[in-house]
């Protein structure tokens, strides 16, 4: 998807020439919808990865079916979502 882009470290929008710098917005809102908690949406309750909950503990193994179905509802069409310890892969 095209869109407004944003900084990944302040989340403030991205500034250049003078305006907003407008590009592909896939990547923001992979990241987004991982580091988001359930209830965190007001319009949409159960959207939200909780990647941070799984650190340091036994992540649920119905975590990437879920997580690839969230991605899908955003827009984002997603064939494998998989985790290996603390990394997490998106085809």
């Amino acid at each position: 998807m095209i869109g407004i882009l944003l900084d990944s470290v302040t989340g403030d929008i991205l500034v250049g020439h003078g305006g907003m710098v407008i590009g592909d917005t896939d990547e923001q809102i992979v990241e987004t919808v991982l580091a988001s908690n359930r209830g965190e949406w007001k319009e949409w309750p159960l959207l939200g990865g909780e990647a941070r909950r799984m650190l340091g503990g036994s992540g649920d193994v119905f975590w990437p079916i879920e997580v690839k179905r969230m991605l899908r509802f955003c827009g984002i069409m997603v064939n494998k979502v998989t985790t290996d310890g603390d990394t997490i892969s998106i085809e």
